[in-house]
């Protein structure tokens, strides 16, 4: 009776675990959301926001509770995300990396950057 008890909830643990990472895919289709592969360049925006240049047309600010001033800009910088896709919204499971050795810093927010292309170009 123990043995399938125990056995049970393992198998619902190990179900627990997988379905957010799949709901996670699933969901990048329908939001706002990119590959830290796709990541062509990073700047500072002010004291807590850096930004993750995409595309030529796509720019994200991600928010750190550290001063964007205590990264080491002289080494490379990098995201490094727990899933395929970081979306718009908290940053959880996201860090930008920084200096040499690499230094963790917690990412608590994902936006868009607003599109400056001037209405009717």
């Amino acid at each position: 009776m123990f043995r399938k008890l125990a056995a049970a909830s393992v198998l619902l643990a190990l179900g627990a675990c997988a379905s957010p990472a799949q709901s996670a895919d699933s969901e990048s289709s329908s939001r706002d959301c990119f590959r830290t592969v796709d990541v062509r360049g990073y700047g500072v925006v002010d004291e807590h926001r850096i930004r993750a240049r995409v595309s030529t047309t796509r720019e994200y600010y991600m928010t750190i509770a550290q001063n964007t001033r205590d990264l080491d800009w002289n080494h490379a910088i990098a995201l490094r995300s727990t899933t395929n896709f970081i979306c718009v919204g908290n940053g959880l499971g996201v860090q930008v990396m920084g200096g040499d050795p690499a230094v963790p810093y917690q990412v608590t927010r994902i936006e868009r950057a607003p599109d400056d292309t001037p209405a009717g170009s």
